[in-house]
């Protein structure tokens, strides 16, 4: 006897169909991440410049702080607000002066000295 043939006549090829649902997936996860991706470089892209913006400024405010650093502490000027008594300077005389030399004291023979290892002590 012969099969019925009708019967696998109008089946839905299921497998077909979930073969080309997952390539749409795909391609479409594909897409979306494509498009985050050049999104994410824009953004990166717009944060850089004005970082690297705000850099340009900050060293700008630093050359000119550093520029008013020097007109200040040059000597014309310190001799300037010396002489306007801003600034208050006493000379130092003579005896408030120590000098300090390295000469190291010379040891009396057999004078006995403390001494200290470190390495001993543990």
């Amino acid at each position: 006897m012969s099969t019925n043939r009708r019967r696998h006549a109008n089946v839905v090829p299921l497998a077909k169909i979930a073969a080309l649902v997952l390539v749409g997936v795909a391609a479409c996860a594909g897409g979306l991440g494509y498009v985050w991706c050049k999104n994410q470089l824009y953004t990166t892209g717009t944060e850089i410049k004005a970082l690297e913006r705000e850099l340009g400024e900050l060293q700008n405010r630093n050359e000119v702080a550093l520029s008013k650093i020097a007109q200040l502490s040059s000597t014309a000027k310190l001799q300037e607000r010396y002489n306007s008594g801003f600034i208050k300077l006493v000379p130092i005389s003579n005896d408030h002066i120590a000098v300090m030399g390295n000469d190291v004291p010379k040891v009396k023979a057999g004078e006995l000295r403390p001494a200290s290892n470190d390495s001993t002590h543990e």
